[in-house]
């Protein structure tokens, strides 16, 4: 559906979709013996719809000056990248935590909260969408500390699939998921007229 809408507004699609054939559990078990961690369900659920999944859009007209800053689309992951995905994330992590700028029990306890975290998503500006061991949260990574940092974009990776998808994987960078978090009840708006006013422009 949202390739046809790309092709019907003439927006640019600048990653073809590719969908790969679902993971074997031996795969899976192989890539968690790489990563030396055990991957959250939700995730090896999805790698055994597919391995890989792959698709980017973008446009140079104006939504709104509500969505000003929504003008592109992504969805990606991929098994086979995960291992060098996990070993940069794990090099962001220890250079996030400069032992000139904390103490070590400040680094030991953001290093505590970081290490179960799966990579699931790499964001072009170099952020990172994550999946949680338990309980299987999805949470942003701003490599630069910014607002949308630690926020939980889903309570599972269902729930954040699902409104992703809705509103036509609006762009992964935290500036473009910002008009879809409200900052006050510190959630995710996942339904309402917001989101609806969203995907009437984006479909209409």
């Amino acid at each position: 559906m949202l390739v046809i809408v790309c092709k019907r507004k003439k927006w640019s699609i600048t990653q073809k979709p590719i969908v790969k054939r679902p993971a074997s559990d031996r795969l899976i078990n192989k890539i968690q013996n790489q990563i030396g961690q055990t991957l959250p369900e939700d995730l090896k659920i999805l790698f055994r719809m597919s391995r890989h999944v792959e698709f980017r859009y973008q446009f140079d007209e104006t939504l709104s000056e509500e969505f000003r800053q929504n003008f592109s689309g992504e969805i990606s992951w991929s098994l086979k990248e995960l291992p060098n995905r996990v070993k940069e994330f794990k090099a962001w992590i220890d250079a996030f935590l400069d032992p000139k700028c904390n103490d070590i029990a400040e680094i030991e306890k953001y290093r505590e909260e970081w290490k179960n975290m799966i990579p699931f998503m790499w964001v072009p500006n170099g952020d990172v969408i994550g999946v949680n061991l338990d309980p299987s949260e999805v949470i942003y990574f701003s490599h630069e500390g910014d607002e949308m940092h630690g926020k939980v974009l889903g309570k599972n990776l269902w729930e954040f699939l699902d409104f992703y998808s809705r509103v036509g994987f609006a762009g992964s960078e935290d500036w473009q998921l910002e008009p879809f978090f409200d900052f006050d009840k510190n959630e995710m708006i996942t339904s309402g007229e917001k989101i609806e006013r969203f995907i009437k422009l984006l479909y209409e």
